[in-house]
């Protein structure tokens, strides 16, 4: 039986857990091993023929943590999009980028830039890296653009469609999250795609990010098909 889901949203928690776990001087450690596991899940999505995956690297509310960490974390994050990257063009993952990226500065704005043309091509996986994102930051953007563009087209607005509000979304064009795996222990969105979410179904592990498993995303993908086997769907 083919896979059901088509749209994977994965919230990747608990790398800083996995480093203290594992006595680590810094957290950083757990982040290092947990973009390890992430490059892991695009193959093992293309191996489940998952076309659509969304992660949750960074969101709003991680601007809050110490400066220090804030700073290691985007040098991580351009070493992904520098290094890494190769490694999704051969693996056929064309990377998008999503979140308020007016937060970064324009180094980093151009190394995503740069990523996301290099990766153009890819066919086999389409991947959306949610960075500086928040749902509700989300929601406000998307309604201060289309009421932007209706002052700019001199449109009195009085009314919004569902079409209308999704086409304002970072994520138009997209088709909705079929299921969301949260690792880490809690049972709880923070923030993750409320609108893309609704119809979503919810895995929940204790497991930390960096130790997330191909055998893992299979236990989920088989609880999922279950659930709309169940459901007669």
């Amino acid at each position: 039986m083919a896979n059901r889901v088509r749209h994977l949203g994965v919230i990747m928690d608990g790398n800083r857990r996995w480093a203290r776990q594992h006595m680590f001087a810094s957290v950083m450690r757990g982040h290092e091993k947990g973009v390890d596991t992430f490059i892991d899940l695009c193959e093992w999505c293309e191996n489940a023929e998952i076309p659509y995956l969304t992660v949750y690297a960074f969101s709003t509310e991680n601007w809050k943590r110490s400066q220090q960490e804030v700073s290691d974390l985007f040098r991580l994050m351009r070493r992904f999009f520098t290094e890494e990257i190769h490694t999704c063009i051969e693996k056929g993952v064309s990377v998008h980028v999503i979140g308020n990226l007016e937060n970064l500065g324009e180094e980093d704005r151009q190394v995503i830039r740069d990523a996301e043309q290099m990766s153009a091509g890819g066919r086999k996986l389409y991947l959306q890296i949610a960075l500086s994102y928040g749902g509700r930051d989300e929601i406000v953007r998307a309604a201060s653009r289309i009421l932007r563009e209706a002052a700019e087209q001199g449109d009195l607005l009085t009314e919004v469609t569902e079409e209308r509000f999704e086409s304002a979304l970072d994520t138009a064009g997209i088709p909705d999250i079929d299921l969301v795996i949260r690792t880490g222990g809690d049972h709880r969105l923070s923030n993750f795609f409320p609108w893309q979410t609704a119809y979503a179904d919810l895995w929940f592990t204790d497991v930390l990010w960096p130790d997330f498993s191909e055998a893992l995303l299979g236990e989920a993908l088989a609880w999922y098909d279950s659930v709309k086997i169940n459901k007669g769907k």
